[in-house]
């Protein structure tokens, strides 16, 4: 895990933190050890700490069930802005399926919609990244 702090003059600071995961399911409790990790670094309330965990979560989750490795896990801390993003070598996008209401999975997007401030996914030549932003208010 690499961790960057930046400010200057004309930008307010933020912590960047970039983590490559292995192309397993294990990548997913580590997703989110790594951000409980830059979650501490921040004075956040628990219900937006579970609120990031949960959509970093479905994020990685897809590039394992339906990417190509290597996955990397990008975490923005802005003031006021969880920004995370999810890439792997896989250019297909992901979309929505019809599911069943006893379905086991099929929902991320779902969850992406309700939880996300905004979310995308993005097809580039050396593969996708699906990102986040949550808007965050800090702990009185």
């Amino acid at each position: 895990m690499s961790v960057v702090q930046q400010t200057g003059p004309c930008r307010p600071p933020a912590t960047h933190i970039v983590a490559e995961l292995p192309y397993l399911p294990s990548a997913v409790p580590q997703a989110r050890r790594v951000l409980r990790e830059c979650l501490g670094l921040t004075d956040l309330p628990d219900d937006s700490r579970a609120t990031a965990e949960l959509l970093v979560s479905e994020l990685v989750t897809n590039a394992v069930k339906y990417g190509s490795p290597p996955v990397w896990l990008l975490v923005e801390l802005r003031p006021g802005l969880v920004h995370a993003s999810v890439s792997d070598t896989s250019t297909t996008l992901p979309h929505r399926r019809v599911i069943d209401a006893d379905s086991e999975g099929g929902r991320g997007l779902l969850v992406l919609d309700a939880l996300a401030g905004s979310w995308g996914a993005v097809s580039v030549e050396s593969g996708k990244y699906l990102w986040f932003d949550l808007p965050v208010i800090r702990s009185e």
